[in-house]
């Protein structure tokens, strides 16, 4: 069973159509629920029906962001980060205060995008413990994000049913790898 809930909107995925049908029965005794049938459009998720599941992407979440960014006709990048750099606190010039507000709108839409991005979550938590102060070499990781979501704007999830109801989750912890304050990051899947 999958779940994305937004405010007081819920988006339930189930193999089992019994389960769903039993939780959305237990979550009106309790709160006002209607079921709006099956799922195309979820804000900025586009959802398309496959015979083995669902298929989610955030195509036009993406050019929107992308848009935003001025970064439309950019060159895609096979990775969202190199793996040599090394982000701090201190290198680079201080952003202006309307340079830093965009690159805090970006940020924001990069972190609703990992929802069927998932392979940015490591880099874009980076540079989220920037948001107080953020500095001209974030701005290029940011830039260098979008290079890689240019490439992979068709990307998305394929969420299949599996008999085995086994939970799977997956970690890419970079221990001890804050240069700031040698604090561990990470990114997780489940």
């Amino acid at each position: 069973m999958y779940f994305l809930v937004y405010v007081d909107d819920i988006i339930l995925v189930s193999s089992s159509s019994s389960t769903a049908d039993a939780l959305i029965v237990s979550l009106g005794t309790d709160f006002a629920v209607k079921d709006l049938g099956q799922l195309h459009f979820f804000i900025g998720l586009e959802v398309t029906h496959r015979d083995r599941g669902l298929i989610m992407t955030q195509k036009k979440y993406s050019m929107d962001l992308l848009q935003q960014a001025r970064m439309l006709k950019c060159k895609p990048i096979v990775t969202p980060m190199s793996s040599t750099d090394k982000i701090t606190a201190v290198d680079g010039e201080l952003l202006s205060s309307a340079d830093a507000t965009e690159y805090r709108s970006i940020v924001g839409g990069l972190q609703y995008l990992t929802i069927t991005h998932p392979d940015i979550s490591y880099v874009l938590n980076r540079v989220c413990q920037y948001l107080h102060e953020p500095r001209d070499n974030h701005w290029s990781t940011i830039k260098r994000i979008l290079r890689y979501v240019r490439l992979t704007v068709s990307h998305g999830l394929h969420l299949r049913p599996n008999p085995s109801g086994v939970l799977s989750a997956y970690s890419d912890p970079d221990w001890a790898g804050c240069p700031d304050d040698r604090r561990s990051t990470g990114g997780a899947m489940c």
